[in-house]
């Protein structure tokens, strides 16, 4: 249905009520497939990553129609005012490369608000777009910069603790490879690290931590293979 679907949660009564529905791409477009939602961590906006349609639609974020819905306490369906309103839409891989070879994998807002990545399974990369802070409409993006992943579908991907190492787990070549993200331009570079894991179809840094004067530290797969996190960083 290529749609989002807002609910309205009341914590008092515990009810989780159908508010609104929102295109997930522009208007008379099909087969976009929405699969996340992640929020800018200052700025008023959100990006939806169209699965299907290698496509990263922007949203902006309406408060005041978030305040309306909030004072409504009903249980019942009432269709309200959508909360996002769509400013912007731009695909994932390059124009030429044909749309029905990829489908997106993970998006995600870096920690500084300054980047949006999307990992591209069938194109195999990494696409970096530059969030810009200027203008009427904060949190607009253009594309900063392309990575292959050196892998076959980059089905995850996610950062360590600092935000400058990229680890993207690659499903269907069986490894791990990473990166590291230039905070001035956005570029992605390939340190040369890589690690065979199974299958990796999920990858989680963990911040090491100290527990009766044991220090451990871990990064683990949906794979069900266990990955020492404290190795690949000291490889960094």
């Amino acid at each position: 249905m290529d749609v989002i679907r807002e609910f309205r949660y009341n914590a008092e009564n515990g009810c989780l009520v159908p508010a609104a529905v929102v295109k997930s791409g522009p208007p008379g477009r099909v087969a976009l497939g929405p699969r996340y939602i992640e929020f800018h961590p200052t700025f008023p906006v959100c990006y939806v990553v169209n699965e299907l349609s290698s496509e990263v639609s922007v949203f902006a974020f309406n408060p005041g129609a978030a305040e309306e819905l909030i004072k409504n306490e009903s249980c019942k369906a009432e269709p309200g005012v959508p909360t996002l309103d769509l400013i912007q839409t731009l695909r994932t891989i390059p124009e030429g490369f044909p749309g029905d070879m990829n489908t997106c994998g993970r998006i995600a807002v870096h920690s500084s608000g300054l980047f949006v990545l999307v990992s591209n399974r069938g194109h195999n990369s990494i696409t970096v777009f530059r969030v810009h802070p200027e203008g009427p409409t904060p949190g607009l993006l253009s594309v900063a910069y392309t990575q292959h992943t050196r892998g076959a579908t980059p089905r995850h991907f996610h950062f360590d603790a600092s935000g400058q190492w990229l680890i993207t787990a690659n499903q269907d070549s069986d490894n791990l490879k990473v990166f590291r993200l230039n905070l001035s331009t956005g570029k992605l570079e390939w340190t040369g690290h890589e690690y065979q894991v199974p299958s990796p179809n999920f990858v989680c840094s963990v911040r090491p931590h100290t527990a009766h004067g044991i220090t451990s530290t871990s990064s683990y797969l949906r794979s069900s293979t266990l990955v020492q996190g404290s190795p690949i960083k000291a490889h960094l």
